[in-house]
């Protein structure tokens, strides 16, 4: 959380010398933050992206150019995103997906963990922590609910280093 995965995203789609025509943007349906139509980042970055609520909804939008898959916040697909992208790995599209690795009690996150194997690369990218500014690899939920998935920002959640990630998790679990 506020590491800058999205914004990573969205600069590699930028930074690709594909034509829009040959890459594809997609993000999940209940990530309902900003804008419905575009990935965002916290810092206002924005690309066009569809919004999707199963993985296998991602084969048609899959054109017959597509070379590039982008995929945002891939932690909230089910288990079945794995199968999608090895497939899509296979027919020779690059997949690039960013998202959270562990939840709020620091657990592994959705299929991030399974995805990390399949991956020919992997960035891990660190936020700030809230409290002290030190390097935050911790997800700190702010408010009570024990929900897994609580779509939010600054509003439900910080970045908080090993420390006061610890100090803010004692009594709630």
């Amino acid at each position: 959380m506020f590491a800058g995965k999205t914004t990573r995203l969205i600069g590699l789609y930028n930074e690709s010398t594909l034509d829009i025509n040959e890459k594809i943007v997609v993000k999940p349906l209940l990530d309902n933050r900003y804008s419905a139509n575009k990935i965002n980042s916290h810092g206002g970055l924005q690309i066009l992206g569809h919004r999707i609520s199963k993985a296998e909804e991602l084969f048609p939008l899959i054109q017959t150019s597509t070379k590039e898959c982008y995929i945002d916040e891939v932690q909230f697909f089910s288990p079945y995103i794995i199968e999608v992208i090895g497939e899509l790995m296979m027919d020779g599209i690059r997949v690039i997906a960013s998202g959270l690795d562990k939840d709020y009690l620091n657990r592994d996150f959705g299929s991030m963990k399974a995805l990390k194997k399949l991956a020919n690369q992997h960035v891990e990218l660190a936020a700030k922590c809230a409290v002290c500014q030190k390097e935050a690899h911790h997800t700190f939920r702010t408010s009570d609910s024990e929900d897994l998935v609580l779509v939010g920002h600054n509003d439900a959640y910080q970045a908080r280093c090993t420390t006061h990630w610890n100090e803010g998790m004692v009594g709630r679990v």
